[in-house]
């Protein structure tokens, strides 16, 4: 268990260098674009953002989901693997290319003409970086993949800065400086992993390429259902409110996304753990033990950040923004669910079952979408929020309950439950701003409390890390 937990570690550190730093970075420029941007230029921004995510499973077969199973097992070859992926994210492209320019021209939408360009160009760069990092984790370059994802957001960040504040692009300016931090991320990662000797263009495995396509197949539900508990609930805000409304909604998200780049650096090292470290007993207690370590950050996390939450606002949003300081205590709460569904997630992956991943996501989706028309007509933005958060908790309760198919976690329920109940009350209390700010503290005291014994592991890991480096460096 010791090099199991190594292992995972190792990971961890190196890809919180290559996200943690340029999200921090990526959240102080917030009040950039408050500033610079109305709410209605941030809802059609973002609205390109979310509709690509949705045309990336479908039109990609989301095939690089099978890129690291596959790259894993040694049975297959890995170039006949990437080849595979390119072919297909290359022909979905060509699809959804055409697609686009029969809407665009036959007028069946009020978009501009840039939001399709924007669109299909994001869609091609977005899957081609998805696959190379899929097939760099497969063969365990994570420094390459940690220098590649650095380029991505430092070079975002700084176009950012660069065509928002200095020559004013406005919309174009957001939209290109996204498209050039892709653009810097592949070519970095094609030439440091030499993936171009790897692409057999001449060759391809049809029935290699009907194993892959037969195991991501499912997952694209599962991904467009993931999409509509993320995104959906925009478009109804925006059909039902304005796209006013929608640019706020979108903006409420900026400070529960702390916890989705947390759980997002420990995901992209657990991916691989998952399918590598699984047997069904558990019998060293592995993946229950960080599954309880994983609950202990999220819980003290959210807890923190909903205490923090009217202050933050304030220093964040600039005029009508700040209203979305009251959807945030109740996405931070539906972040919780949403990070332990996908680490149950990434189990079903190890073991292929990727049906039921689908299944659970699907059922959670048609929640969300059912309550967003419902909530959203009585509770206006907050209502999209409570939506979210039922999705989530629908999905992490049906993989919590099946799970058991293919693993006895070792885990303390009991611990769990509680803690997720004094979340609950905090994020009640929290809708009244800081009225009750003395009772959310001491909740998260209690939450503390809770789990001293794994905050002292924790504690006991880190200092253990240490003193080892700096052992190692004086032997040296």
């Amino acid at each position: 268990m010791k090099n199991k937990s190594k292992y995972l570690i190792k990971n961890v550190v190196l890809f919180s260098l290559s996200s943690f730093l340029p999200k921090v970075f990526a959240f102080v420029l917030v009040p950039i674009y408050t500033s610079c941007l109305s709410t209605e230029e941030f809802g059609l921004v973002d609205l390109v953002s979310t509709t690509t995510n949705l045309l990336l499973p479908i039109f990609s077969l989301d095939i690089h989901d099978a890129v690291l199973r596959f790259i894993m097992d040694s049975k297959y070859k890995k170039n006949e693997v990437l080849t595979i992926t390119l072919f297909v994210n290359f022909f979905g492209f060509i699809i959804l290319s055409l697609l686009m320019s029969i809407v665009y021209y036959t007028r069946l939408t009020n978009m501009p003409s840039y939001f399709f360009i924007y669109s299909c160009i994001l869609f091609i760069f977005n899957t081609l970086q998805n696959s190379f990092i899929m097939y760099s984790k497969g063969i365990e370059k994570v420094k390459n993949i940690v220098v590649s994802s650095t380029l991505l957001s430092i070079t975002t960040i700084i176009l950012n800065i660069l065509f928002l504040t200095v020559i004013k692009m406005g919309v174009h300016g957001y939209l290109l400086s996204i498209l050039i931090g892709y653009f810097v991320s592949i070519i970095y990662i094609i030439i440091s992993t030499k993936l171009y000797k790897e692409i057999k263009i001449n060759y391809i495995n049809k029935k290699l390429m009907k194993e892959m396509v037969k195991y991501s197949i499912p997952l694209i539900f599962s991904v467009v259902a993931w999409w509509i508990n993320n995104a959906s609930d925009r478009y109804i805000i925006t059909w039902m409110i304005g796209v006013s409304a929608s640019g706020i909604y979108a903006m409420s998200y900026k400070i529960p996304n702390i916890i989705s780049i947390f759980y997002g650096i420990f995901s992209q090292a657990w991916s691989i753990s998952a399918i590598k470290e699984f047997n069904k007993e558990d019998y060293d207690g592995f993946i229950g033990n960080i599954y309880m370590i994983l609950n202990t950050l999220l819980c003290l996390l959210c807890s923190f950040i909903i205490i923090s939450n009217i202050f933050v606002s304030k220093l964040l949003f600039k005029g009508e923004f700040f209203s979305a300081w009251q959807s945030i205590p109740i996405l931070i709460y539906a972040i919780l669910f949403y990070s332990n569904a996908m680490f149950l997630g990434n189990i079903f992956v190890a073991v292929k079952d990727t049906k039921f991943i689908s299944i659970s996501t699907i059922i959670g989706a048609i929640v969300n979408t059912i309550l967003n028309i419902v909530l959203i007509y009585v509770f206006g933005i907050i209502g999209a929020a409570i939506a979210t958060l039922i999705g989530y908790f629908t999905i992490y309760l049906l993989r919590s309950i099946f799970i058991k198919k293919y693993i006895i976690l070792r885990c303390n329920y009991k611990q769990l439950i509680f803690s997720y109940l004094l979340l609950l009350i905090q994020t009640v209390l929290a809708l009244y701003g800081n009225k009750y700010i003395v009772i959310q503290i001491a909740l998260f005291l209690t939450i503390i409390i809770l789990y001293k014994n794994y905050i002292a592991k924790i504690f006991t890991k880190i200092i253990s890390s240490i003193k080892n480096k700096l052992k190692t460096e004086k032997e040296m």
